[in-house]
């Protein structure tokens, strides 16, 4: 069982290094375009002041994760030591990062690293989690149609006008759409929906893996059982994390602002960080690679040619570059904390252990 484990994680740990090289060659190649010369000056413009704001603005977006499952946590009689909630969302956000999904990555990682810390049930920090995603993603689509409103407002004579009308379409479609799947979500939580079950069985009937998936579904419709009573009948709960979670994606929405007034002292107003705000978020959505290096870089470029925003290459690339140096510190930091605890809980398996107290909230 030990060797099949060490067996499994060195052969991801391969893929990962392939991945990381990859990523490392696609962003020397763009800085190469961008040009190295500039791309230096602008750093060196930019100064300390603008790349420890960006970090400090990463460290409170983990507060604020640990904050929001926190009160998760408490709603069901958890008491988990802040601190254990706030290495959990760095091992959790370092999952984000290298993994293809730069939302739902990290999450397993969180809930088997805070189980073997506190020895609580899988499945009720699951549950936790769960209602979390459910949490954030309904803060989110409100948050990213109120951004994307506002960048479609302001630069409604570039998006609405040939030859981008596409463009403009497109990005009212996604304030619809968002707008659309708050409500469904909203209406699905309140009246004890199962769209997660759902999604499950159908996959399931289409005959990819039918043993897998009716297990799995089954297991799912049990998590999305206790999400909806505590998001239902814990409110004292819910409505705090709801607005922590609302806090990470301001905390995004003005990450650009402070990087580029304390580096160049250039003001970003509503509009462009709007704007900003949709387009990192739609790229990073199925990033393949890292931090999506590559494909945000791309987006972030095409869209300041598009807009007029002004902000040069070189920048937008010393902006970038941050962001990078800032996911390696976390990816270092989640690493580490995964390591240390790994002689805990890596070379173990099982349950967490036993005479540790575990809450039924599925009644």
């Amino acid at each position: 069982m030990l060797y099949r484990k060490l067996g499994r994680m060195i052969a991801q740990a391969k893929k990962l290094a392939v991945v990381l090289v990859l990523s490392a060659v696609i962003l020397a190649v763009i800085i190469h375009f961008v040009g190295f010369d500039a791309t230096v000056q602008a750093i060196a413009e930019a100064g300390p002041a603008a790349f420890l704001a960006t970090a400090l603005l990463m460290v409170l977006l983990l507060v604020l994760q640990a904050a929001a499952w926190s009160a998760l946590n408490r709603g069901i009689g958890h008491r988990i030591p802040f601190a254990t909630l706030f290495k959990a969302a760095a091992v959790g956000m370092a999952g984000n990062i290298v993994t293809p999904s730069t939302y739902l990555g990290g999450e397993p990682v969180k809930v088997v690293y805070v189980g073997r810390k506190t020895g609580l049930s899988y499945g009720e920090l699951a549950g936790t989690v769960l209602l979390g995603k459910y949490l954030e993603a309904l803060s989110f689509v409100l948050f990213l149609g109120v951004s994307t409103a506002a960048a479609a407002i302001g630069f409604r004579r570039v998006l609405f006008r040939a030859p981008h009308l596409v463009l403009g379409g497109a990005m009212l479609l996604v304030v619809c759409v968002a707008l659309g799947l708050s409500v469904v979500l909203w209406l699905s939580l309140s009246r004890r929906r199962h769209p997660l079950t759902g999604l499950v069985r159908l996959v399931a009937r289409a005959r990819v893996w039918p043993r897998f998936f009716a297990a799995a579904e089954r297991k799912t419709r049990t998590l999305e059982d206790q999400v909806s009573r505590v998001f239902c009948e814990e409110g004292r709960a819910v409505v705090p994390a709801f607005f922590f979670y609302l806090f990470t994606h301001v905390v995004i929405f003005f990450k650009p602002a402070g990087f580029f007034m304390l580096g160049w002292r250039t003001g970003l107003g509503t509009a462009q960080l709007g704007l900003i705000f949709v387009t990192c978020q739609v790229l990073l959505a199925v990033q393949l690679t890292p931090s999506g290096v590559g494909t945000l870089d791309g987006g972030l470029f095409g869209m300041l040619a598009l807009t007029g925003i002004p902000i040069s290459a070189p920048q937008c690339a010393a902006f970038l570059l941050c962001i990078r140096v800032v996911d390696a510190l976390v990816v270092s930091l989640g690493g580490s904390l995964a390591a240390r605890a790994g002689a805990g809980f890596l070379l173990r398996s099982g349950p967490p252990a036993a005479g540790h107290a575990r809450l039924d909230i599925s009644t």
